[in-house]
């Protein structure tokens, strides 16, 4: 996606045949290459920290005498890095966003809430890195913990230690909040949707200096969707296929 007429979003797309990165980059130089500046100003959304890796090596495989790359930002991406943070959170915010927790802290803190009685360190390591995951997936979607606990008691007949999992899952998050707020920390994913969100409103205010591409871009997270503007606002324009 990238500006088109009018100033609304535009629709490319590359044929299936084509590498995506090399022609995306192909589709960039030949855009904004004749002036290095151009190119550097720009930003390109990218799904995770693998296509950002991708699409470097296809900037470096078309450079030739070398170049200033656009910044590559992973929107996508479970595991967040502070680049997110670095592209997206302005220097002169009055309103900081709290920082993420560090990642080996918030694994022991979980650790320690869900070991049971008689369980081992490294169970409740392993049942502290599931929950991790799925609090990173609901944070990310946006959902609810309780929307799970409240499927579990339309479906009776749920096996018992299913339903006694997610009676101990709740109430372990019921509990994080609070221990987060004491640290003056949030999650990760909680951080980089508030990031993305807050973006979205700045970009719709002052529109950002240079060009915007998102590129094989296909989850469904909301905060990813604001910052996109829609799908209902893109234009399909043409193909993108670079000589």
């Amino acid at each position: 996606m990238a500006e088109g007429h009018g100033g609304q979003p535009a629709v490319f797309t590359i044929p299936t045949h084509r590498s995506f990165s090399d022609s995306l980059v192909a589709g960039l130089i030949a855009r904004f290459g004749a002036d290095p500046l151009a190119l550097a100003s720009g930003r390109i959304l990218l799904p995770n920290n693998r296509a950002v890796r991708t699409v470097t090596d296809a900037f470096v495989r078309a450079s030739g005498s070398g170049l200033l790359l656009p910044r590559l930002i992973p929107v996508g991406d479970p595991e967040l890095d502070d680049r997110i943070g670095g592209a997206l959170d302005p220097a002169d915010d009055d309103d900081p966003i709290p920082p993420a927790i560090d990642p080996l802290e918030r694994l022991m803190l979980l650790a320690e809430m869900v070991r049971g009685p008689g369980e081992s360190s490294a169970e409740a390591l392993r049942l502290a890195q599931e929950l991790a995951r799925t609090i990173d997936a609901l944070e990310i979607e946006e959902i609810e913990p309780s929307r799970l606990t409240d499927a579990a008691a339309d479906a009776p007949d749920l096996a018992h230690h299913w339903q006694k999992a997610l009676e101990r899952f709740r109430a372990v998050l019921d509990r994080w909040p609070s221990l987060l707020a004491e640290r003056g920390r949030i999650d990760l994913t909680d951080r980089r949707n508030r990031l993305l969100r807050r973006t979205a409103q700045r970009w719709s205010e002052r529109p950002p200096s240079g060009f915007t591409v998102a590129a094989g871009i296909t989850t469904s997270a909301s905060a990813i969707a604001d910052l996109l503007g829609g799908s209902h606002e893109c234009r399909t324009d043409s193909s993108w296929s670079p000589a």
